[in-house]
C-alpha cells in the first residue's frame, strides 16, 4: 500500500523555479527589502543581514535534525514574511519533522496558496493529512495535487490510495486502473486493483493479480498481504500467516502486515502474537483507529478472562 513517491518538477524546469523564488528574494517592493507590496516601509520587515541569520541558522539546524531549534528562526521568518513561499515550505518541513502534523498541513497549504510553483508541496500535503488520520482531507489535497499535472502517475497513485483508505473502493479502483492503462509495469498500481478486486469479493482476480507481481519481484510485501488476505478469507489460515512472515521479514515498519497478522493470530488462538502484532501496528500507525480498537477490544478480552 505504499509507492515511492518520485521528487519531480512537476510545472516548469529547476532554472525557472529558482528564477522565481530569485524574484521573491530580490524585488524591491517585497517585505524581503523592508516595503510593503505598495511600496510603503514595512513595519515587520527585517534587515537583511537579519535575514542570512536567521535563514543559515534555520536551514543548518534542520539538516541536521534538530527541527526544535530550527522552528524560532523560521517563525520569526514567516511572521515578517507570512506569503513567503521559502519561509513555508521550510515550516512546514520543521513541523513535520517535530511530528506537529496539524500544523504542517496549515503551512503546506499556506505554500500551495502563495508558491508559484503550488505542486512542490505534493505529496507533502496530503501526508500531512494522513498522519492526523483525516482521509476525507487527504483525497481533497490529493485531488488538488492531481489538478496540478494531470498526467503525473505518482499524483494518481496517491490520489487512489486516499480514496481507498476512504473505504471509497470504487473510484479507488477506476484511478488504479487508469494507472495500469497508461503504465502496465507500475506494480503499486497493480496491487491498488488487486485490493479493490479483494475488497469487493472477487478473491481470485486479486490473487492472480498478486501472483503475477510475485513472479517478477518475488518478495514484494504488497504482493504478500493480498496473498496472505486471499488466503485468509478463504480458511486457510496457516497459509495467510507464512505470507505476512515473509513480508514483515522484508519491510519491517509496514503496519498493515501486523495488524492482518494479528487478526489473523487472533482466529487461531494465539493471542500473545495477536496482542504483539497489534502493539507493533499500533507503534507505526497511531492515528488508525481500526487498529486501536482491535487492540482495545483484545486487551478488554484478556482482563475479563484474567478476573476470577
Amino acid at each position: 500500500m505504499r509507492a515511492i513517491l518520485k521528487a519531480t518538477w512537476r510545472v516548469v524546469p529547476p532554472l525557472a523555479v529558482a528564477l522565481l523564488y530569485a524574484d521573491l528574494f530580490t524585488s524591491p517592493f517585497v517585505a524581503r527589502m523592508g516595503l510593503s507590496n505598495t511600496g510603503a516601509p514595512d513595519p515587520l520587515a527585517l534587515p537583511p543581514a537579519e535575514v542570512k541569520r536567521l535563514v543559515e541558522l534555520s536551514d543548518v539546524s534542520w539538516a541536521h535534525g534538530e527541527y526544535q531549534q530550527a522552528l524560532e528562526p523560521a517563525l520569526k521568518l514567516y511572521h515578517s514574511y507570512p506569503a513567503n513561499p521559502v519561509y513555508l515550505k521550510r515550516l512546514a518541513e520543521i513541523y513535520g519533522g517535530l511530528g506537529r502534523y496539524k500544523e504542517e498541513a496549515a503551512m503546506w497549504e499556506k505554500f500551495l496558496e502563495h508558491s508559484p510553483v503550488p505542486s512542490e508541496g505534493c505529496p507533502q500535503i496530503g501526508r500531512a493529512y494522513e498522519k492526523q488520520g483525516r482521509r476525507r482531507e487527504a483525497v481533497n489535497a490529493y485531488e488538488r495535487c492531481l489538478a496540478f499535472e494531470a498526467t503525473d502517475l505518482d499524483s494518481a497513485f496517491s490520489l487512489a490510495h486516499a480514496m481507498e483508505m476512504d473505504r471509497e473502493f470504487s473510484r479507488a479502483g477506476t484511478l488504479y486502473q487508469r494507472c495500469v492503462d497508461i503504465s502496465p509495469k507500475y506494480l503499486d498500481c497493480q496491487l491498488g486493483v488487486a485490493r479493490v478486486e479483494f475488497r469487493e469479493g472477487r478473491g481470485a482476480e486479486a490473487r492472480r493479480i498478486a501472483e503475477a507481481v510475485l513472479a517478477r519481484e518475488p518478495e514484494n510485501s504488497d504482493a504478500l498481504l493480498v496473498v496472505a488476505l486471499v488466503d485468509w478469507s478463504e480458511g486457510k489460515l496457516a497459509e495467510a500467516q507464512r505470507a505476512l512472515e515473509r513480508a514483515v521479514k522484508v519491510t519491517v515498519r509496514y503496519a498493515d502486515l501486523y495488524f492482518v497478522r494479528g487478526r489473523i493470530a487472533e482466529k487461531q488462538g494465539d493471542m500473545r502474537l495477536a496482542r504483539a502484532s497489534y502493539e507493533q501496528a499500533a507503534a507505526l500507525d497511531p492515528t488508525n483507529q481500526e487498529i486501536a480498537a482491535h487492540r482495545l477490544a483484545l486487551e478488554r478480552r484478556h482482563a475479563g478472562a484474567s478476573q476470577p
